[in-house]
Formats: C-alpha cells, sequence, structure tokens
C-alpha cells in the first residue's frame, strides 16, 4: 500500500503580501531577464515597483530603478514584498536558499513566484509551469487520476511534492534532481528488449542522440528539430553516427501544419506566440506510417500533448517506451498521463525531475 497521499490543492496568504504590494509597492529579487520582464509585468498591472535587489556586485540601475546589491538597501525597502525574480532550472535558482539568505538580511516578506505570479499572469504570458495557482483545485480530479496512475512510491512523491512546491508550500522538492540518467533512467532496464528504434522530437543539437547510443542498443533514430541553427547542428552529430539517422528540418503536431515558431532560442526555441519565423510541423502518424519505433522522446517546449495526439497510430501500433517532458506548462501534470490512459496500453507510469525547481520533469510509460 501507497505510504503517499495526494496532498490538498488549497494555498493561504498568511502575510497578505499581494494586499501589501498593491498598497506600499515591492521591490524584485534579481535582474536578469525574468526580473526584468517581471517589471514590466508588474508595473502594467499596477504595481510600484522601488527597485531591485541583487546578491552581489556594485549599484547600477535598470530602466531608472536602483539595483543594489544586497545589504545596500533602504532600510523602508526590507519591510516590502520581496518578489523573488529568478526562475530557471539552475542550482542558484535554489529558492529556499534565496528566501533565507533575503531574510537574515533582514526582508520581512520575500514571496516566491509562484505566490505572486496570478497577479502578473495577464501581462507575463506564458512561462513554462507558473500559473494562477486556483487552477490545480479547478482540475483536482484529474490531478488525483494522474497520481492513482502512477506505478511506483517514487513518482508518487515526486508528484505530490511538485503540486506543494508550485502550490507555494515548499520552497524545493526534495530529493531532486534525481540521480537518475535523463530520458533514460535505470528503472526502463529490462522493460524492453532492443535494438531500438528511436524518434527524438525536440532533438536540439543531437545531444539526447549522443546520450542515447551510451544507453541503449540503438538499431536506427529519427529526429525532429524545426529551429534553423539547431537543426545545422543536429545534422553536423548524426552524420557521425554510427546507426541510420534520418533527420526532419520541422516539428510535431496533431495535424500536419505551418505555424508560428519562435527561433534562436537554443534549446528552448518553441511553437506559438507571435514567433519570428513559420515552420512545418508534421503528424508523425503521417511521417512515419511504417516505422518500427521502440522508444519516442518529446520534449517540445510546450507542444507534448497536441504531438502525442500526432502519435496516436504509431503509439498503437508500436507500444514504444515513452519519454514525455511534463513540465512545460502547468497541466501537462494531468492531461499527459490523461492522453496515456486514453490508450488503453496497460502502460505502467513513472515521473521523475532532472533539475531543479520541477524543470526537466519527465513521464516515462513502459
Amino acid at each position: 500500500m501507497s505510504t503517499v497521499t495526494f496532498p490538498p490543492l488549497d494555498f493561504a496568504d498568511p502575510t497578505g503580501h499581494l494586499a501589501r504590494a498593491r498598497a506600499d509597492g515591492i521591490v524584485i529579487f534579481g535582474c536578469g531577464n525574468f526580473a526584468r520582464d517581471l517589471l514590466g509585468a508588474a508595473q502594467a498591472s499596477g504595481f510600484r515597483v522601488h527597485g531591485f535587489i541583487v546578491s552581489a556586485g556594485a549599484p547600477t540601475e535598470h530602466a531608472g530603478l536602483p539595483v543594489l546589491p544586497l545589504g545596500q538597501e533602504p532600510a523602508a525597502w526590507r519591510t516590502l514584498p520581496l518578489w523573488i525574480g529568478v526562475f530557471n532550472h539552475l542550482p542558484s535558482a535554489n529558492y529556499a536558499a534565496i528566501r533565507s539568505t533575503c531574510e537574515s538580511a533582514g526582508f520581512t516578506c520575500p514571496v516566491l513566484p509562484q505566490a505572486y505570479f496570478e497577479a502578473v499572469s495577464a501581462a507575463m504570458g506564458w512561462r513554462y509551469w507558473l500559473t494562477e495557482r486556483p487552477n490545480y483545485a479547478h482540475h483536482q480530479k484529474e490531478l488525483e487520476a494522474a497520481f492513482a496512475q502512477l506505478h511506483d512510491e517514487t513518482s508518487r512523491r515526486l508528484l505530490a511534492d511538485t503540486l506543494r512546491f508550485r502550490l507555494g508550500e515548499i520552497a524545493t522538492i526534495p530529493g531532486t534532481p534525481v540521480d537518475e540518467t535523463h530520458y533514460f533512467p535505470e528503472f526502463l532496464a529490462g522493460t524492453r528488449e532492443g535494438p531500438f528504434g528511436l524518434v527524438d522530437a525536440g532533438a536540439y543539437d543531437g545531444d539526447t542522440l549522443a546520450q542515447a547510443l551510451s544507453e541503449l542498443p540503438l538499431r536506427e533514430a529519427w529526429a525532429f528539430e524545426p529551429d534553423p541553427v539547431n537543426y545545422e547542428r543536429l545534422t553536423a552529430r548524426a552524420r557521425g553516427l554510427p546507426i541510420p539517422t534520418v533527420c526532419f528540418p520541422c516539428g510535431v503536431s496533431s495535424s500536419t501544419a505551418t505555424v508560428a515558431f519562435s527561433s534562436g532560442h537554443g534549446e528552448a526555441s518553441a511553437i506559438g506566440g507571435d514567433g519570428d519565423m513559420h515552420i512545418q510541423v508534421v503528424r508523425l502518424d503521417d511521417c512515419l506510417p511504417n516505422a518500427r519505433v521502440d522508444y519516442l522522446k518529446f520534449d517540445v517546449e510546450g507542444h507534448e500533448v497536441e504531438a502525442l495526439k500526432g502519435a496516436t497510430e504509431l503509439v498503437r501500433r508500436n507500444r514504444p517506451i515513452l519519454a514525455i517532458a511534463g513540465y512545460h506548462r502547468w497541466d501537462d501534470l494531468w492531461r499527459i498521463p490523461a492522453w496515456i490512459a486514453s490508450l488503453g496500453l496497460d502502460y505502467r507510469l513513472s515521473f521523475r525531475i532532472h533539475t531543479h525547481n520541477s524543470f526537466e520533469a519527465v513521464f516515462y510509460a513502459y
């Protein structure tokens, strides 16, 4: 019997930080890209921003506001809500450590991004898994169903703690990153015999293909990457691989179409938004109608569910191992498991987090 229970999906604002922020304004911790975007969103949402705090460096300014190293700020700033403007997967974005450091410096109200995002979400737009926290309670039944699908205690613990983290109850997710190979975790060993035919959608520069060769007995591979710079690097790497590898300069989706695409962001280039170019997307069911696919990896920057819909017949025909990124959108936590369950293929489902702050979360079906 499982010792991990599904967590409550309510949340509290014991400090009344949003009301205080509207009345007195805020200070932003950090001055990187996310913090600078947060400045514009906060101002557009009616919040007064007094300035920025950074962990070290000389005083400077940004957008006419002071950027001050911690400890050199006006004393009055320390009683204002301090919105942590750091949002990434790096070890330095340890919210528990950042909050502790700021509190030790005298700040009384550090606020995590997941606790203030609903106040600025309309102006900020899509930011990976950030969302208005009530959305989780609105989809409690779907999230409970996803939790019930999970095959192992580690997966249930990680999903429960991810929900607690994203609701602001905890500042870090214990036990992450997991000590398992990204996309090819050790618990999958022996679940399917090779050699493997691998589909890598969101192939970037071929880094996952190279990793796969060291983890799996590969027979052949198909790689999809729509970003032109990434694709050039991918094909250069593919030419040196010891297996037949077909590279496609397109994305994957639920239909074959031309869509907007934001290029030039490395591994974060993505379908959607205004975009700076248009790309071709294809259904895998159309593109690989007769391929023998044993391993399917998707990391397509928020387009995973649509890509899965376009691979329905391929998955039904082959029942490949699935490694599906589940962190680009908040509802990936239930929409991806729901799609897998809808196939009726008796998949076992696991969930792992391969870096910090619930980024690089992956659902594995096997």
